[in-house]
C-alpha cells in the first residue's frame, strides 16, 4: 500500500500561518472536554502538551476560544477524534 493510498481522515485547516499555539489550544480543550480519565489517550496528550512547555491561558482553561484558527482547529479535531480519547 502506497502512503498516497492511505486515508488519513479530513485536512486540517494546518498551514505555515497557523501558529503552534492555536494548535494547542484546540488540542488542549479537545483533551479536556473529552478524555475518559487518567490512563486515556487525551490524558497522555495533555501531558505531552505540558512536558512541551504549553501553559494554557485563562480563556483557554475556560475552554473558550483565543482565535478563529484555535476554534477552526478544534472543531475539525473534535469531528474526527473526540470518541477516541
Amino acid at each position: 500500500m502506497s502512503v498516497a493510498s492511505v486515508d488519513h481522515g479530513p485536512a486540517l485547516p494546518y498551514d505555515d500561518q497557523v501558529r503552534r499555539f492555536d494548535l494547542f489550544g484546540a488540542l488542549y480543550i479537545l483533551c479536556c472536554r473529552y478524555h475518559t480519565g487518567q490512563a486515556s489517550r487525551g490524558y497522555r496528550i495533555l501531558s505531552r502538551l505540558s512536558r512541551a512547555g504549553y501553559s494554557p491561558g485563562l480563556t483557554v482553561q475556560r475552554h473558550e476560544f483565543e482565535s478563529e484558527e484555535q476554534r477552526d482547529l478544534y472543531l475539525t479535531l473534535a469531528a474526527r477524534y473526540r470518541h477516541d480519547l
